[in-house]
This record gives structure tokens, sequence and C-alpha cells, in this order.
């Protein structure tokens, strides 16, 4: 890890304190949550910039590290880390000041300072999927890292870029149920529901997350004695489990069902990509601990994936 950050550049700096700045907001969200006892669910809860600011910080965390990986280029960096970071910051400090106000920061236009909010939270979100675009393009194409670690990592990417597409399909969804004639099915306490029960921002963040799942769990094979072989067959693996439960939850939400409402054939499939997951976990961290020489991985050993 010190190696990385010994070898890091310039953008890669800044966008590790835009990371701990949100993480440190969402950590102090935290104890006025708990301080308050404010309830968790609905449109004007503490939720809000507490998972914001974990959500972003760790995402904004996990695309400075990729970087390490990808050639080194001065201009290209700076522009896609800074247009990330200001972005980030506006997004989750706009969501936390209308928390303080006391109003909704989502579907919220019942005021023109309300509805302008909205408007430049909509803004934010576009340009932070843009460089989420670009990096996953730019890591398919130009990725140095061995192949199970870069199997992670684009995997990875490529959920978190479908995590921005149901973003933008929560953000449809509940602008055209706001401005129907009636609002009283579009959102729950779990925020925007679709048709009877959905729930869309369960699949947006089991998407948006993969990259932190995936790219860890490749980086964890590195250190075991395998094979090159053997570490990225294990991380292809855990990409098919960790896209089953997101398939089993995608179609929950799709269908209109509530998550745990599963029949038979879903419910086979989400328990089928848990024990994946669960026990590609449990043996790659038995195989960290087995003796032997680990493939290990620092910055300057980089081999195209």
């Amino acid at each position: 890890m010190s190696g990385y950050w010994r070898q890091r550049e310039g953008y890669q700096t800044f966008l590790y304190g835009v990371a701990a700045l949100m993480l440190a907001s969402g950590l102090f969200h935290t104890v006025v949550f708990l301080v308050t006892g404010a309830q968790w669910y609905g449109p004007v809860s503490w939720r809000k910039p507490l998972l914001f600011g974990y959500s972003f910080g760790v995402t904004t965390l996990a695309l400075a590290w990729i970087m390490t990986f990808l050639p080194k280029r001065r201009v290209l960096g700076w522009v896609l880390a800074g247009s990330l970071g200001v972005s980030g910051v506006i997004e989750v400090s706009l969501i936390t000041l209308q928390r303080w106000r006391n109003v909704p920061s989502h579907f919220n236009t019942a005021t023109p300072l309300d509805g302008g909010i909205f408007t430049l939270m909509g803004i934010m979100v576009s340009v932070i999927a843009t460089v989420i675009v670009v990096v996953t393009i730019w890591s398919l194409i130009e990725l140095q890292a061995p192949a199970p670690l870069a199997l992670g990592i684009r995997a990875g990417l490529i959920l978190l870029v479908l995590g921005q597409a149901l973003g933008g399909a929560i953000i449809a969804v509940g602008v055209s149920q706001t401005a129907g004639p009636s609002t009283s099915t579009a959102f729950g306490p779990n925020g925007v529901i679709l048709g009877a029960a959905g729930i869309m921002k369960d699949p947006h963040g089991i998407a948006l997350h993969g990259i932190q799942v995936l790219g860890f769990l490749a980086w964890l094979t590195l250190f075991t004695p395998w094979s090159e072989r053997r570490r990225t067959r294990t991380v292809a693996v855990a990409v098919t489990g960790y896209s089953l439960v997101l398939l089993v939850i995608l179609w929950q939400t799709f269908t209109g069902r509530a998550p745990l409402d599963l029949s038979p054939l879903p419910l086979a499939g989400l328990l089928a990509g848990l024990a994946i997951l669960l026990g590609v976990a449990v043996v790659v961290v038995l195989g960290v601990a087995k003796p032997g020489r680990p493939a290990g991985l620092r910055p300057a050993e980089r081999t195209a994936g």
C-alpha cells in the first residue's frame, strides 16, 4: 500500500484528498444521526448525507487507485480527476445542505432554490457519469495490471457504469411520477418505487459498489501462492456470483416486486450468487494465509492485463 502512495501522481493525491473529505462527512453525519436519534427512512433523513458521503468517498478512492494501473498522462489525469472530484464534492454538499435545511434533496422543486439545487445535482451526476465512462473505456484499452486484477477492475468498472445508468433510470422514473396526477405510489420509505414494490435504489447500489468488492478480492488473490491462471479463474467465479446477485435484484425491481418477495427461481439464483461470493472470499483468505510465495504487486511491477 505504501508503494501505491509513493508512486501516486498529483491528480491521484487530489482524489485521495476528496475521498477523505467525503468519508469524513459520512462519519460526521453518522454521529449526528446517532446523537439526534432521527428516523432512518424517508426523503428528509440523515441517511442521505451519511450514505452519499460514504458511497462517493469509497468510489472516488477506488477510481484514484485504479489510475495507478493506467498510463501516466498528466493532462488527461487532471481533467478526469478534477471533474470527478469537484463534481462529487458539489453533489454531496448539495445533498447535505438540503438535509440541514430540513427539505428533500431529490425530486424537490417546491421553490426556485430547491428546483435549482436539484437541477445542479443532476448536472454534477452527469459529469461524474461521463468521467466514469471515460475511465472504464481507458481501462478496457490500456489497463496495466496482472490478469486477475485487470479482470476484477474491468468487471467492477462495467458494473459501475451500469450503476450510473440505473441511477439515471431512478431520476427518470421519479421525475415522471412526480409530474403525474398522483404521487402516492411514486415513493416509499426506500425511495423511488417501480410498479407495486420494486425498490430502484437496490440494484443501483449493488452495481455501484461491485468495483470495491471485486477489486478487493482480485487484489487479495495476488498475495496467494497460486498460479496466475488459478487466480484469474477465481476472480471470474467471483464476478459470476456478484453478477448473479445483481441480476436477481434487477429482476425483482423491474417486475415491481419487493427484494425479498422471491419466487423459487430468483430465490435459488440469489442464494447461489451469495454462496459463490462467500465461497470465493473464504477460499481467497485461506489462500493468502497459506505458506508460499505470493504474487504480490507493486506499481513498478505492473504487467499488461
